[in-house]
Order: C-alpha cells, then structure tokens, then sequence
C-alpha cells in the first residue's frame, strides 16, 4: 500500500494529517509537520510513499512493484 502524495496535499483535511507521522523521539507531529514532510517527498520528485517498508518501490509513478508470492504446497 502506499500514499498519493499530492492527492493527500490537495483532498484532505487539516484533522487527517495529525499522528500521521512520529518523531524520532515517538510523540506524533502536528498537521503542519506532516504536511510539511509530505511537501518535502514532492520536492524529492517522489509522488508515492509505502506505507511501512517496501524493497521494490518507485516513488515516481507507480508505487509498489510487487513482490513474488511462494505457493503452498496443495493440501494446506
């Protein structure tokens, strides 16, 4: 899953940015620092963020590339 950077920016409201994000030191930042980190991802060229951590990601156009999926063995 991941985030559309500008369509957060342009469609939310002030309330939905707060606790979207924490501080290194765990309390969670306001609406204005949020929105302030997400201004920074634009300015990076990146229109997606991952929720959580993902290791086959563009932050460009797509997002998530997907990941290989193993298949369990029939009967379980």
């Amino acid at each position: 899953m991941c985030l559309d950077v500008r369509g957060a920016l342009k469609n939310w409201k002030t309330r939905d940015f707060r606790g979207m994000f924490k501080r290194d030191d765990g309390k969670t930042m306001s609406a204005d620092e949020a929105k302030s980190i997400l201004l920074d991802e634009l300015s990076k060229g990146h229109n997606f963020i991952p929720y959580g951590t993902c290791d086959n990601f563009d932050h460009k156009e797509h997002g998530c590339l997907g990941h290989p999926v193993e298949k369990k063995p029939e009967g379980h």
